[in-house]
């Protein structure tokens, strides 16, 4: 037994001073100014060897920031004006998230632990980066690769949460992107910063607007019990937005509660009267059985009188919808939708001289 503990120590010894070597290793080419090819590829090796030795948190921590760094070291070996190509091609908005989240990781373990090992070095290379960091991302945006124009604005704001206007813009190229979930969490991270701010820590975007976009971002990601409680602050600051209502009304009517849906859309269009999209919502709604009757229509076309019966309800329901859809065509000439179900309506009632002059 005690040969097979002392195989263990010596084993756990051996792990510890080959920790040791590839921590020296790694400070040794970190420090250096500029690494040649074979440095930087004995860099990467040596941070996968540490990965795989460290079993304390503190090593754990120090090959994740070595190989966070893994960029910089690879750019070093560039010259001292290296071409913004190469740099590009090193940098993809992957390589940079990934970085910033070592750095992050990094930054929180040594504030929790009291250990400042990296953070100092942490700091002076946000502050030497930043701007070439943030020209990375407005390269991106203007080249409307919004994805990775918005990855790289919210990992500058991770570094540096003093400057709110990545954040900011994070959540506009997010939208530009149509990456709706990240949308969502970004300006819901403006919310819970706030707009109390100075200078850099001031938003350009109002709280109104933020409210807005939070409600019609988890609207359009269905995420329908959130969007019912954002609706309340988004229409608390904008109460005339009609949008805003409409969605609102959109979220029961998605989820079958077509009574609650009927009554939010008619209460809006008491106010809006003019407005054709709700005028076409009241008469769509109107034919909400449409589909359901022409099916109970064909069940009986042996049976005249109720066959006769539905065709008769069925028409009663169109003309009772009728008015809507005119005033929607009236109100916008040009919508197809409208003027397709308006042909319908006129056609279903017999009114072909009015079906044929729908253009």
């Amino acid at each position: 037994m005690k040969k097979i503990v002392l195989g263990a120590l010596l084993l756990a010894f051996a792990l510890t001073y080959a920790q040791k070597d590839e921590l020296k290793t790694l400070k040794k080419l970190y420090d250096k100014d500029q690494l040649s090819a074979d440095d930087f590829s004995k860099y990467k090796e040596t941070v996968s060897k540490l990965e795989t030795l460290a079993t304390t948190e503190d090593d754990k921590v120090a090959a994740g920031f070595y190989k966070a760094m893994q960029p910089l070291a690879e750019m070093s070996t560039l010259g001292a004006q290296p071409n913004p190509m190469m740099i590009q091609k090193i940098f993809t908005s992957e390589v940079f998230t990934s970085m910033v989240e070592g750095m992050r990781t990094t930054l929180d373990y040594e504030t929790k632990t009291g250990k400042k090992v990296f953070s100092a070095d942490i700091n002076e290379t946000i502050t030497s980066f930043k701007p070439i960091f943030t020209q990375m991302a407005f390269v991106f945006n203007s080249s409307k690769k919004y994805k990775e124009a918005s990855r790289v604005f919210y990992n500058s704001y991770q570094l540096d949460p003093n400057d709110v206007s990545n954040l900011e813009n994070a959540a506009i190229t997010a939208m530009q992107a149509e990456e709706y979930i990240d949308a969502e969490k970004y300006y819901r991270e403006i919310k819970t910063v706030g707009f109390d701010g100075i200078r850099s820590k001031k938003f350009a975007t109002k709280p109104e607007e933020v409210a807005k976009n939070i409600f019609a971002l988890s609207f359009f990601n269905k995420n329908d019990e959130q969007a019912k409680k954002d609706y309340q602050e988004a229409i608390k600051l904008n109460p005339e937005d009609t949008q805003i209502q409409i969605d609102h009304a959109t979220i029961y009517y998605r989820n079958n509660d077509i009574g609650t849906y009927q009554k939010l859309i008619e209460g809006i269009l008491e106010k809006d009267p003019n407005n054709a999209q709700l005028q076409y919502n009241v008469g769509f709604l109107l034919l909400n059985d449409d589909a359901k009757i022409v099916d109970e229509i064909n069940a009986n076309l042996k049976n005249i009188k109720k066959y006769d019966e539905l065709n008769a309800k069925r028409k009663a329901m169109f003309l009772k919808a009728l008015p809507y859809f005119e005033r929607s065509h009236q109100l916008d000439v040009a919508n197809e939708d409208t003027k397709k179900t308006l042909r319908l309506c006129y056609e279903t009632l017999g009114m072909k001289d009015k079906a044929a002059s729908v253009k």
